[in-house]
């Protein structure tokens, strides 16, 4: 009874943690989803595809968390929710580290994607990174490279401003990768959490089996024992 105890405590505890992650990946997502604008620079480095994935997944973290915590509470008599919960945790776990490994391998060739991308955004678009002052160590900018896609806005619009600023790609880079790392760090970090769940959750069956085998032998032997444990 006292390892079963223990390994519903260690269980519940990472439990919460998991879903806390759940909680704040979908909240996070619902935030950047309702504040996209059309033309805003950080909608430009991380698509609302992204944002959604990172939404969707969240929520099935969080609402997976619910089988977690009836398995932890009645292990006994409940290994399907527990068993349920160890799935769903799996699924969950591929999930991030495909999204997040998705995220990666775009910060490994910003440069040629954006390069591409910029072609393609709108003027308004361009227009805010070229004159983006709020990044540390990067002003004003005009076109990706310089003097080349350049919108004629602003200082940009100045005869001489394509030999005067540079090129925007070192900027752009930089404000991408300043998102996307922090997005696949995160996204990494959550399944640590996840693994500690899973390694918990393991032990807590393996404590119920082994529970669930003494109250068994105890019956023939013709001892009660609450069956809600």
């Amino acid at each position: 009874m006292t390892s079963l105890r223990k390994s519903q405590y260690y269980f519940g505890g990472f439990l919460t943690l998991y879903m806390c992650t759940g909680i704040g990946a979908l909240v996070l997502g619902n935030i950047w989803l309702t504040q996209s604008v059309a033309g805003a620079p950080r909608d430009a480095v991380i698509s609302r595809a992204i944002e959604k994935a990172g939404t969707i997944i969240g929520g099935i973290v969080a609402g997976t968390a619910l089988f977690g915590y009836v398995g932890a509470l009645f292990p006994v008599r409940r290994k399907d929710a527990l068993m349920l919960f160890i799935i769903l945790l799996i699924c969950a776990v591929c999930a991030e580290l495909s999204l997040g490994g998705i995220i990666w391998f775009k910060t490994l060739r910003m440069r040629s994607l954006f390069s591409t991308e910029w072609l393609t955004w709108s003027d308004a678009l361009k227009v805010a990174f070229q004159d983006m002052t709020t990044l540390a160590g990067y002003g004003q900018c005009c076109g990706y490279l310089q003097g080349q896609n350049v919108v004629s806005s602003g200082a940009c619009a100045a005869a001489n401003a394509t030999t005067v600023f540079p090129g925007c790609e070192d900027k752009v880079s930089t404000f991408a990768d300043s998102y996307l790392r922090k997005l696949y760090t995160s996204l990494f970090g959550f399944t640590v959490v996840n693994v500690f769940c899973f390694i918990s959750g393991v032990i807590l069956i393996q404590a119920r089996n082994d529970e669930e085998r003494y109250i068994r032998i105890g019956r023939k032997e013709g001892r009660t024992y609450m069956d809600s444990i």
